[in-house]
């Protein structure tokens, strides 16, 4: 495991070692943060730390004791790991009920249960009131990590049950340090800038295909507005890249969109390096048309799954888009 800190996550991880050191460690943690700053890397750091028996200096796991060998084999017997699976939306009740029973088990050894649940707003609804129940009587001797990058999408009951956590982005000073830490071959600023300013993010922009298919799905999203643009064409070009992302990226662009309308001059933009067209196609749009754009997105996130017909899925959901646009056009 790589237990290195980020610079950016210091103040986190002292404030942690402390109450790791003293045992007290509220019984439910919610570590919230935007995309790319490293807080699932923090979370699964935090976890080895509790886990482990002969802690280094620093507070970080020391990767050699017997906890930690059964952590790095994934055969630890107290801990439990919830995410949702690849191009999935969904944590579900049933995955959540096998979680809370294992954490009602009988100890393997003398030291405390840990759950850890990525993507934590994921959770249906079901999963969610599931969950409360345990984090309102949690079994002794037992910690649950939650991790997200949208709390409020969590239900108030579990955001007050969990000891609150935030991260931020670092400084652009911090994040180029660290970037050119890693390479500094590398024009990072720029691509921190469409990064939003996390640093993970802008890196794997640059070690992936994830920029040109950003700016693929969003340039397709935009084609949507002129009357002669071809869904189907545009559905073939967006087909292979993981529909959530997808949505993520257009959620992104109606954001801005709505941005551009409020204030002439935004001071933040989700997408900066779509200014030019964002401002120009802004005055012909409608702010009812925007709004219907962004249930469609979240309607066709909540019933996404990975057995569907990508081909299909696609061309609906554009469809239905295009179709919009035409019926709101001005």
């Amino acid at each position: 495991m790589n237990n290195q800190l980020y610079p950016w996550q210091h103040e986190q991880w002292n404030s942690f070692v402390r109450m790791v050191g003293s045992n007290s460690l509220p019984h439910a943690i919610l570590l919230s943060g935007p995309d790319g700053v490293g807080k699932h890397h923090f979370a699964r750091n935090l976890v080895a730390t509790i886990l482990c028996l002969q802690p280094n200096e620093n507070g970080t796991a020391c990767g050699q004791c017997k906890h930690c060998l059964l952590m790095e084999a994934n055969t630890y017997p107290d801990f439990v790991h919830v995410m949702p699976e690849e191009d999935k939306n969904t944590i579900s009740i049933d995955e959540i009920r096998e979680l809370i029973t294992k954490l009602h088990l009988t100890r393997h050894f003398d030291a405390k249960k840990v759950a850890l649940i990525e993507y934590a707003d994921n959770m249906n609804t079901n999963a969610a009131n599931a969950l409360l129940k345990t984090l309102e009587e949690p079994p002794e001797e037992t910690i649950i990590i939650l991790v997200t990058s949208a709390p409020l999408r969590l239900p108030a009951t579990i955001r007050s049950r969990c000891q609150f956590v935030p991260f931020y982005s670092p400084t652009q000073a911090q994040a180029l340090d660290w970037l050119n830490s890693i390479s500094n071959d590398v024009e990072w600023e720029p691509l921190l800038r469409v990064a939003q300013g996390a640093p993970l993010q802008a890196m794997q922009y640059h070690e992936t295909e994830l920029l040109d298919q950003r700016i693929s799905v969003i340039q397709g999203f935009l084609e949507l507005f002129e009357t002669n643009s071809d869904p189907i064409e545009i559905a073939a070009r967006i087909e292979a890249i993981p529909f959530l992302q997808c949505f993520q990226w257009i959620q992104a662009v109606i954001v801005d969109l709505l941005r551009i309308k409020g204030a002439e001059n935004p001071i933040t933009l989700e997408n900066p390096d779509f200014y030019r067209p964002l401002l120009a196609l802004a005055p012909r749009m409608q702010v009812p048309l925007l709004l219907e754009f962004w249930e469609l997105v979240l309607e066709r996130k909540r019933i996404f799954d990975n057995s569907l017909n990508r081909r299909l899925f696609a061309e609906s959901f554009l469809i239905r888009s295009h179709k919009l646009a035409i019926k709101h056009s001005v």
